[in-house]
């Protein structure tokens, strides 16, 4: 089916990840500001990449081990109206990690997870949320490879994962910059954490929360204004 974004429409019928609302929240989240070159690790249709090339001036390189998704973020690619900054490579990110031209100067991904959980039958759904394919420490490791002093990582994960994720990370010598805690709802637990790390230890990270629905079960104001960018309902009307 067809995503419509304030500027640009994804197809995510082939791809492992449909668009939804992890990829709204990281690809809001994730500040570009001056970065030149952005990775999206595990692109699925495209929708980080394309989201990053609205926000920025990066070019900007795509990857996905699944050929049907890096097929589909070729076609929404060539819809956009950034096209000519961005790259997709249909390999994994150990691959990448040897033949990439260039270190980066953000990598974002919204990773395989849900490692102790009872596996998906879908092959789709088993390669898009869980670490047989990618592990975190692969991932890592990998992501250490085409970081240079300055990088950033940016990812979002399950509350559950994200512990050992974080330890996993500080292995590689990376620590947390940023997290932003999410809740569904005002009375549910958070599900979600969004992470920035980067080389070098912050003596104070910066942490906040946010909820994505008000107890009238609308947006609250926050997520709004997070995604401001990308959602179509966010867009005023003349």
């Amino acid at each position: 089916m067809s995503f419509s974004f304030a500027r640009f429409l994804v197809e995510d019928s082939r791809s492992t990840m449909k668009v939804g609302t992890d990829a709204m929240l990281l690809g809001s989240w994730v500040h570009p500001g001056n970065a030149l070159s952005i990775l999206d690790v595990g692109t699925g249709c495209g929708v980080l990449a394309l989201m990053m090339a609205q926000v920025s001036d990066a070019y900007i390189d795509a990857i996905d081990i699944h050929r049907p998704s890096a097929q589909e973020a070729v076609y929404n690619i060539s819809q956009s109206p950034w096209a000519g900054r961005i790259r997709v490579f249909c390999r994994s990110l150990e691959e990448h990690a040897i033949l990439a031209d260039q270190k980066y100067d953000i990598i974002i991904s919204n990773p395989p997870f849900f490692t102790g959980s009872l596996k998906p039958v879908s092959e789709k759904k088993l390669l898009a949320k869980h670490e047989d394919t990618l592990t975190f420490e692969a991932l890592l490791k990998s992501s250490v490879k085409l970081m240079h002093a300055g990088s950033s990582l940016c990812i979002i994960l399950p509350v559950c994962e994200e512990r050992k994720f974080a330890a996993t990370a500080l292995q590689q010598g990376l620590f947390k910059a940023r997290t932003l805690v999410v809740r569904p709802v005002p009375l549910k637990p958070p599900h979600r954490i969004l992470s920035e790390f980067r080389f070098h230890k912050t003596p104070e990270p910066d942490e906040d929360e946010m909820i994505i629905h008000s107890s009238e079960n609308k947006f609250s104001e926050k997520y709004l204004a997070m995604t401001r960018n990308f959602h179509l309902f966010n867009q005023k009307t003349s």
